[in-house]
């Protein structure tokens, strides 16, 4: 698959007139019109390459995809010109070395649950609450088993990812996909 960067295009301003302008100074709509070709009555027709693509130039996703490119604003974004079809293109994949790439799924986002949720849940997948208190009790001396005990003791609600609700997991011998299923099956409990 061919990808031509045509760069990062911004809005600018010369003698009142505004268009998009890319590194070079190229104007978007000249460098298109170059590109495309239209009907009598200025209907698309076809253009140089089957898809085109915006980009985010920080985190270099894709963030349009087009047959046409007339339909694409490429304000502050990368323009591609790609020799595939539309259809092959995903918003959201990564563009990186010059090629599309899928990008790695995003990290669950998970909700706080409450005590309640928590303590019910343990119980329900046969872990006894007597056994995080052991769990905690048998962790060594020091900073993070105070925090457990007062975590454990105290704490209202729970995030997924805190550091000691890590540690006692760790310590109860359950696996990071373990801690998920039963995180997600405490948000409704």
């Amino acid at each position: 698959m061919e990808i031509i960067n045509f760069g990062h295009f911004k809005l600018t301003s010369t003698t009142g007139i505004q268009f998009f302008a890319n590194e070079e100074g190229q104007d978007w709509y000249d460098l298109r019109r170059g590109l495309t070709t239209w009907d009598e009555q200025g209907n698309f027709l076809t253009a140089i390459y089957g898809a085109w693509a915006t980009v985010d130039p920080v985190t270099l996703k894709v963030t349009n995809v087009e047959q046409d490119p007339s339909r694409m604003v490429p304000n502050d974004r990368i323009v591609l010109g790609i020799d595939a079809d539309p259809a092959d293109i995903a918003e959201g994949m990564l563009y990186q070395e010059g090629s599309l790439v899928d990008a790695p799924p995003e990290p669950p986002v998970f909700q706080q649950i409450t005590r309640r949720q928590l303590r019910l849940t343990l119980v329900r997948n046969s872990i006894s609450l007597a056994s995080v208190e052991a769990a905690i009790a048998a962790m060594p001396k020091g900073l993070s088993k105070e925090e457990a005990q007062i975590e454990w003791a105290d704490a209202s609600e729970f995030n997924r990812n805190h550091p000691t609700l890590l540690l006692i997991a760790a310590a109860l011998g359950l696996t990071e996909a373990q801690v998920d299923a039963m995180w997600a099956e405490a948000v409704t409990a």
